[in-house]
């Protein structure tokens, strides 16, 4: 018993720890991506023909990725198949992240199938888990 609260205690230090770090990643990753917005608004010209989308894209989705990581950390108490389920949403949002900003013109058509593959096996994985707790809450009634 006292092990597993030494154990317990030890985990939430970690969490804390953690969390703390990832939200000054948060504050760090959202101040730069203001100052690239910025600085690609000023320059900005309609006569160009460079988008300037996709130069704060990776920014955006680390923030997001890291968002959903604290929510892993502070559902760390729950049960299993909600972090599984919060961590199949970090992995589906890490892959739409570097397929928004992959090269796909010079990508070989067998890694598009199995990258195509790999994203529709963690949606479907996450649908079938968000199906399962929902029917465990309907019983639970």
């Amino acid at each position: 018993m006292i092990k597993d609260k030494i154990i317990a205690k030890t985990e939430d230090l970690v969490y804390l720890i953690l969390s703390i770090l990832a939200l000054l990643f948060i504050v760090i990753e959202v101040i730069d991506l203001i100052y690239i917005f910025y600085n690609e608004l000023s320059i900005f010209l309609f006569s160009d023909s460079k988008s300037i989308a996709l130069t704060g894209v990776p920014i955006f989705f680390n923030i997001l990725i890291t968002l959903e990581i604290l929510e892993t950390f502070k559902n760390h108490h729950q049960s299993v198949l909600s972090k599984v389920k919060i961590i199949l949403l970090v992995a589906i949002t890490a892959i739409v992240r570097k397929i928004i900003t992959m090269d796909i013109k010079h990508v070989d058509s067998l890694l598009l199938l199995s990258i195509s593959v790999l994203i529709i096996s963690l949606c479907l994985g996450y649908f079938f888990l968000s199906k399962k707790m929902k029917n465990k809450i309907a019983f639970a009634e």
